[in-house]
C-alpha cells in the first residue's frame, strides 16, 4: 500500500466531516466516474462496472471506443494504492494497443489530484502518450495539468514546444512524451519517445505535496523499462 496516499486518503474524508460536508469513502472508481461525468472531452472513456474488492464484488471493464465490443481488454484495478490500468490490445492481430493508467495524490489538505496518462504501443514500446491532471480543490473537479506539471518538450526532448490538445481521446492529439505513473510511490517517470535524437531519454518527475505540483528531478538511464511489453496476449 502507499502509505502516505492511503494516510492522505483518510485525511480527506476527515477534512470533509469537519467542514461540514458530508464525508464519503475516498476510493479511485468513485473519483474516475466523477470525471466521466465532469470531464466529458478527454477524460478516459471507458466504462469500469462493478464496485471492486471494497464492494466486494470484482470490476470489470468495457467501452473501447478503438475497437468496439471486439476490444481485448484487460483491467488491473489496485484500490489500496489508488491505480488502475486499462490494457486495450485490440480486436485481433494488427491491432495497435492502447493503455491508459490512472493514479491519485493527495495535497496537503487532503484534496485528490487525479493523473490520467496514456500512451501508443508499437511491439510493446510506446510510440507516443499524453497525459492529464485533475484537481477537486476547488469543490469541483479542473483540469489543472499546464498548473502541476513541468513542460518537458525542450528540456527532455529538445525539442520546440508541441500543444497537446487536452480535449481529445484515444489517437487523437498524442505528444512525444509519455509519462508512467506509479502504482508505488508518488513520482513520474517521464520518457521522450521521438521522433528525434532525444528519444529514450527519461527524467524523474518528484512529488511536491506542500505545493501540490511536480518538480524535474534527475535523469533515467536508457533503455526505458516499459511495463506492456510482457503483457498477457
Amino acid at each position: 500500500m502507499r502509505p502516505v496516499l492511503a494516510a492522505a486518503g483518510l485525511l480527506a474524508v476527515m477534512l470533509l466531516a469537519s467542514s461540514g460536508t458530508r464525508a464519503e469513502p475516498a476510493r479511485l472508481l468513485d473519483f474516475y466516474r466523477e470525471l466521466q461525468v465532469a470531464q466529458v472531452n478527454g477524460f478516459s472513456p471507458y466504462e469500469i462496472s462493478g464496485g471492486g474488492e471494497a464492494a466486494g464484488e470484482p470490476a470489470t471493464v468495457s467501452g473501447s471506443i478503438l475497437y468496439g465490443d471486439r476490444a481485448r481488454l484487460a483491467l488491473t484495478l489496485d484500490e489500496a494504492n489508488f491505480y488502475l490500468r486499462i490494457h486495450d490490445r485490440g480486436d485481433g492481430e494488427g491491432a495497435t494497443p492502447f493503455v491508459t493508467e490512472v493514479a491519485v495524490w493527495f495535497d496537503a489538505e487532503g484534496f485528490p489530484l487525479l493523473g490520467l496518462s496514456e500512451r501508443g504501443l508499437k511491439a510493446g514500446v510506446p510510440f507516443a502518450g499524453r497525459v492529464r491532471f485533475y484537481s477537486r480543490a476547488s469543490g469541483r473537479w479542473n483540469l489543472v495539468t499546464a498548473t502541476v506539471l513541468p513542460a518537458l518538450d525542450r528540456d527532455l526532448c529538445q525539442a520546440e514546444p508541441r500543444e497537446v490538445d487536452e480535449s481529445t481521446a484515444a489517437w487523437e492529439g498524442l505528444g512525444r512524451v509519455v509519462i508512467l505513473l506509479p502504482r508505488r510511490g508518488t513520482d513520474l517517470a517521464a520518457w521522450c519517445v521521438g521522433p528525434g535524437p532525444m528519444a529514450g531519454t527519461g527524467m524523474i518527475l518528484t512529488w511536491d505535496r506542500a505545493r501540490s505540483r511536480f518538480r524535474k528531478g534527475r535523469a533515467l538511464a536508457a533503455p526505458a523499462p516499459w511495463p506492456d511489453a510482457a503483457a498477457a496476449p
